[in-house]
């Protein structure tokens, strides 16, 4: 049995820690491209030993041979196709898509809110607000959430740069511009763009503030950042979803707002202002 199939049978069937470790894997087994024993048990809240016992209550010799076994099975599973393959296949017969999906992007913000530390999103909300600029970077379909978060600052007039990609040396042209004192926000999922980790490398060497959006531990993103917040976005293998993604960026872009509410106000009533006088 394909071992992903394994942990999805076999998990409610465990007791204590490693159940728990069986649901988190049930979640999203992609996790396992970039951990280690470490890793894994860290980001679950359980001991090293215990997921070497899962390992092996599954039938290996131990967590390395389990752990080729589920890359082995994700790198086939992630293309493009297979994974919207996969996706008609959990919906079935169901014309009712709309309801399906919509049910299961609340499942995964309810996901999200039970995960979240606030602690690290009130910090995340005060790197912004002290950064000299912000430098926003995601590819793929994570552009539409940096662009977002990029939109939503600009108005209350942060200093705020969206990284965007024309060519040749463009990336590392706007790199240059940034400072000590500034912070880059990389927003990406699993397999982290080369362009991103370029970004994170440059921020590191710098001194700059790095803030993660990802969603997990194991992340390049979050090994890289002083402080991450994460969005649960479903099985790797099925097309993932973006929402509960934009509802945390949705909610950090209010809250630096919130966090300085007379500047705020002042920098929108500008624009209003701004956009009367051209008849907008």
């Amino acid at each position: 049995m394909p071992a992903i199939k394994q942990i999805l049978t076999k998990a409610n069937s465990l007791n204590g820690a490693q159940k728990r470790l069986g649901h988190y894997l049930q979640n999203d087994s992609s996790a396992l491209l970039l951990s280690n024993v470490s890793d894994l048990a860290q980001a679950v809240g359980v001991s090293k030993s215990t997921v070497v016992r899962f390992a092996k209550s599954l039938g290996y010799k131990g967590f390395p041979e389990f752990r080729r076994e589920i890359q082995k099975e994700m790198r086939r599973k992630l293309r493009a196709a297979d994974r919207m393959e996969e996706t008609f296949a959990e919906l079935g017969n169901d014309e009712n898509i709309f309801a399906k999906l919509i049910k299961r992007d609340i499942q995964l913000l309810d996901e999200t809110l039970q995960a979240a530390s606030f602690a690290d999103f009130h910090k995340a909300v005060e790197i912004i607000w002290r950064a000299g600029k912000v430098f926003l970077i995601g590819l793929n379909a994570s552009m539409a959430l940096a662009y977002l978060l990029h939109f939503r600052l600009v108005r209350v007039k942060k200093d705020a740069r969206w990284i965007f990609l024309t060519g040749g040396t463009s990336l590392l042209e706007q790199l240059a511009f940034m400072d000590r004192g500034d912070v880059l926000i990389a927003i990406d999922f699993l397999e982290v763009p080369r362009e991103v980790q370029t970004a994170l490398q440059h921020a590191k060497k710098i001194g700059a503030t790095i803030l993660g959006i990802t969603d997990f531990p194991t992340s390049p993103i979050a090994r890289a950042a002083n402080v991450c917040l994460y969005a649960k976005r479903g099985l790797h293998t099925t097309v993932n979803s973006l929402t509960p993604a934009f509802s945390l960026v949705n909610a950090l872009a209010i809250a630096v707002g919130w966090a300085k509410k007379a500047d705020s106000i002042k920098a929108l009533s500008d624009l209003d202002r701004l956009l009367e006088e051209q008849g907008h």
